[in-house]
């Protein structure tokens, strides 16, 4: 878990406090309240009221925890991999709106509202889609080697690939639209799930296993729902 130090660090403040694990409450120098989880400001409260939602990319089931839990606005809900704003999650899906980092809402009304906020999204899961299947439906998986590339092969002294040390993941947006499947991304997506050793996996070939981080990787690193 990290120190509230550790959460704040560069952050000027008037006043702060631990609310949640990993999550701190704190207040700016110019009075607007904000909660931040991670090293992200996921909610601001401006001071006309409402409440700013942003989840940095980062659209985890604790992202959206914390944000139903710290501000009575409105009900963040989930459903086949979008998140959707709801004043009332009770009126099902007709009075749910599409969620979009930065969407700002104040007595139940949407102050921004964003045409196809989803559209993106549902471009991106299709792709991830498709790529996955092609994984699957190899005879044989590619191994790592030379000429993979750079971003996914190449490690940072910490044991990161160059890509997930990176601020932008293009690299993999165009992995997507080539259907480029490399074994160095495998390898990346094993140990972004937790495989200590993905060789063990890779070797044995478990495909359903690598197939679900592949495709949880992408999701993740893309900013989608994970």
């Amino acid at each position: 878990m990290a120190t509230k130090k550790e959460i704040m660090e560069g952050v000027e403040c008037t006043e702060s406090k631990v609310i949640d694990r990993n999550t701190v409450e704190y207040t700016r120098p110019d009075g607007v309240k904000m909660i931040r989880f991670h090293g992200t400001d996921i909610m601001t409260f401006p001071k006309k009221g409402g409440v700013i939602l942003n989840s940095g990319g980062w659209k985890t089931a604790t992202t959206k925890e914390r944000m139903n839990s710290y501000q009575s606005e409105c009900t963040i809900v989930q459903d086949k991999g979008m998140w959707y704003i709801s004043s009332n999650p009770y009126q099902g899906k007709d009075s749910r709106i599409p969620y979009f980092d930065g969407i700002k809402i104040k007595n139940g009304t949407i102050i921004n509202p964003k045409k196809s906020a989803h559209r993106k999204e549902q471009s991106l899961l299709r792709q991830i889609k498709a790529y996955c299947t092609v994984v699957k439906e190899l005879d044989v998986l590619p191994m790592p080697n030379a000429g993979d590339c750079w971003y996914c092969s190449m490690q940072t002294e910490d044991g990161k690939s160059w890509g997930d040390a990176a601020e932008s993941h293009d690299h993999l947006l165009e992995h997507l639209k080539e259907k480029y499947i490399m074994g160095s991304l495998i390898f990346n997506a094993l140990k972004h799930v937790g495989y200590v050793d993905p060789r063990v996996i890779f070797q044995m070939d478990i495909r359903d296993s690598i197939v679900r981080a592949v495709r949880k990787y992408f999701k993740s690193k893309l900013g989608l729902v994970s």
